[in-house]
């Protein structure tokens, strides 16, 4: 090991101490790393934004243009309009001047949210539902050769998504109490569909766990991957010293 990735190694290893020292309670060293690592990721997500969005988008246009270029009606769109839009954001920053950028932010929200919510459409509902018809396609079930653990494993996807769909369809919460929207309508659920929410409710529930269960394997795989290098770290540091 060379004497950079040695004290790369070791400065990493001391880091990783202040983390864990945490377990024992909060404290100055906690605190100086956990600012440590959100200053590193917020620099680091300054950087990738000026490298990867604001000189692509706005210094290289007018670099690429020139002057002849900007006077051309087709740079309005392409170099103009975002400067516009960019220096009238950065009037939000003071209150006097706040109300002249709410056009460019209100642009900006609404252009995130429609890609967030086509990405989330097309990306995950659609290929999920389509997922979910194909595996019930009784075709494709008999060519596959239908098997009393592959039927069951389709009545539980199926039972799961509608009992779900059903929890959030009769349920809501009002003054922090759970009131079915038929009541509120001055209908009652059947009995039936009273079960099917509940069903509902404990499928939902199952995720959740199984999400929490996840989280805490993660972690604890961290953890493990943490402990191993701070002993391979030590390893090394005692082959060097002897």
């Amino acid at each position: 090991m060379s004497i950079a990735d040695l004290i790369s190694s070791l400065l990493a290893s001391i880091l990783t101490l202040m983390v864990l020292s945490y377990l024992v309670g909060d404290n100055p060293l906690f605190r100086f790393a956990m600012h440590l690592l959100v200053g590193a990721a917020a620099g680091y997500a300054g950087a990738i934004a000026i490298h990867n969005v604001l000189k692509p988008g706005l210094v290289d246009p007018i670099a690429t243009a020139g002057l002849e270029g900007l006077l051309n009606p087709s740079a309005l769109a392409t170099v103009i309009l975002p400067w516009i839009l960019v220096l009238t954001l950065l009037l939000k920053i003071s209150p006097a001047t706040s109300r002249f950028g709410t056009p460019a932010m209100a642009l900006l929200v609404g252009v995130g949210a429609a890609v967030v919510v086509g990405g989330a459409i097309s990306g995950t509902l659609l290929p999920l539902s389509l997922d979910s018809m194909q595996s019930l396609n009784p075709a494709g079930v008999g060519s596959s050769g239908a098997t009393l653990e592959r039927l069951l494993e389709l009545v539980i996807v199926l039972l799961g998504t509608l009992s779900a769909l059903f929890y959030f369809r009769f349920s809501s919460r009002a003054s922090g109490q759970e009131t079915p929207l038929a009541n509120l309508a001055g209908l009652s659920i059947p009995g039936p569909l009273s079960l099917l929410r509940s069903v509902g409710s404990g499928f939902i529930a199952i995720t959740f766990g199984v999400m929490y269960a996840g989280a805490v394997a993660a972690s604890l795989i961290i953890l493990a991957e943490r402990v191993q290098f701070l002993r391979d770290t030590l390893s090394n540091l005692l082959g060097v010293s002897g």
